[in-house]
């Protein structure tokens, strides 16, 4: 495919991806969206995110609109799904133009029958976890030697490392587990490349922890942390046995809401929950500490923790359709405050947009969406030695691998939702559509021919 060619395809397909912004008349948003926004103008900056993303919102709205950190988005993925589809199609025919064709109609395809649009679309750092996972897995097996492609792979794995804490303890788990694999079936390839992922983690770490320091926070990775974690704890039932066991032996504010601490993570860091009627997160930090660390020395409560842990994680991995319903977030929301703070003319284009007008649902998509994973699943099961070879097997390996590891940690830490798997999941159906185009593609070109 000549250079040309590929600029063409590469701006068609940074464009298709944002179809589901495009029909809703304005980017997506999520009720953090507007935290996210105002952490890009101001020195505010919250303990539950990381800054890195506001910051990519500042430098990308180009201070103008949302539609261009929308638009960067889809470049930076729009790279990485293009060299994903040469990684997994391959040209085999000697026809200049049969690559951008293939390209094309595996573009197509993927935007048609995954949920990678819903991602990519909204105005939060979930795109970054298909980021992640696409360029973890395109440097561990491309073999392509070009410095430069390899050297891209580590600068996006780079970049989507800083734009969610979930994404470090990913990424850690996921190289410690492939580096693992790679001693005992003794692939030098593989184990040096998972020693570089888990160098940037600690690059990452390092930069993190430096930066809190600097802020006076401590030598810490995320100064929220141990609030989440027992925000999870109270969700879990953990914090409810915990208070139970040590309310009146240990003086724990914590204590003045034994008898009703709430089960939900979001109810108990809301205004009017445990964690702001002590005070805010960095008053309760030292308190949610102690509990932490009580919880992950105690067996009991250990146990109650991993149970947790794995019932989670299936149940997470369950959650890959786009949102069924989008919620509104109309006058009164933060997002709508901040939209209206620092992007005024852009205000009656929100106001009146499919999600604020409580229309946009992904329903029907989620039809297309399953039934094409199924379907598409179950193809790959009965041609399974016909299309599939050892690299490709890796290859699959490997996002599935990311896939457990995201739920597993999302699962573990945070809350259970569509939100933190789809944004993911996507690339499952996205590589069964590629191997299927391949197929059938090349196939019949050569009984054409």
């Amino acid at each position: 495919m000549n250079f040309k060619k590929y600029v063409a395809l590469f701006f068609v397909t940074s464009v298709a991806l944002m179809v589901v912004a495009l029909y809703n008349g304005f980017p997506l948003v999520q009720p953090d969206t507007g935290t996210y926004i105002d952490q890009a103008f101001s020195p505010r900056f919250r303990p539950e995110h990381m800054p890195f993303y506001s910051m990519f919102v500042r430098i990308t709205c180009l201070w103008t609109s949302l539609w261009f950190t929308i638009f960067a988005q889809c470049l930076i993925l729009a790279y990485l799904v293009l060299k994903f589809i040469r990684l997994i199609g391959g040209d085999k025919s000697d026809d200049p133009d049969s690559g951008f064709n293939f390209s094309l109609i595996a573009v197509i395809s993927i935007i048609s029958f995954t949920c990678v649009s819903w991602v990519v679309s909204c105005v939060v750092p979930d795109v970054f976890g298909a980021i992640l996972l696409l360029a973890s897995v395109l440097f561990i097996s491309d073999t392509d030697i070009k410095r430069r492609s390899q050297a891209m792979y580590l600068f996006f794995v780079f970049l989507a490392m800083l734009m969610h804490n979930a994404h470090f303890p990913i990424l850690v788990l996921f190289s410690l587990v492939l580096l693992v694999w790679a001693f005992v079936k003794k692939r030098q390839a593989i184990i040096m490349k998972s020693t570089a992922l888990l160098a940037i983690c600690v690059v990452v770490w390092g930069l993190m922890c430096g930066m809190n320091v600097v802020k006076k926070h401590g030598f810490t990775f995320s100064r929220g942390t141990d609030v989440m974690l027992v925000a999870k704890f109270a969700e879990t039932g953990i914090l409810d046995a915990y208070l139970n066991d040590n309310c009146g032996k240990k003086p724990l504010q914590m204590c003045h809401f034994k008898d009703h601490v709430p089960g939900n993570i979001n109810q108990f860091l809301a205004p009017g929950g445990p964690v702001y009627t002590m005070g805010g997160w960095d008053s309760c930090v030292e308190e949610c500490k102690t509990i932490a660390g009580d919880v992950f020395t105690t067996p009991r409560y250990l146990s109650m923790f991993a149970a947790k842990s794995v019932m989670g994680t299936l149940k997470q991995l369950t959650q890959v359709q786009a949102p069924d319903k989008v919620v509104a977030q109309g006058g009164g929301s933060e997002a709508w405050e901040k939209i209206k703070e620092y992007f005024a003319d852009a205000l009656p284009a929100y106001s009146t947009s499919l999600q604020n007008g409580s229309v946009l649902s992904g329903s029907s998509c989620n039809f297309v969406y399953y039934l094409f994973f199924v379907l598409s699943s179950l193809w790959m099961l009965l041609f399974y030695g016909r299309v599939v070879n050892k690299e490709l097997a890796f290859i699959y390996g490997a996002i599935i691998l990311f896939l457990v590891v995201n739920a597993f940690v999302t699962a573990s830490l945070s809350a259970i939702t569509y939100r933190f798997q789809y944004r993911v999941a996507w690339l499952l159906p996205a590589a069964n559509a590629i191997v299927i185009l391949k197929y059938y593609y090349y196939k019949e070109k050569k009984q054409t021919a």
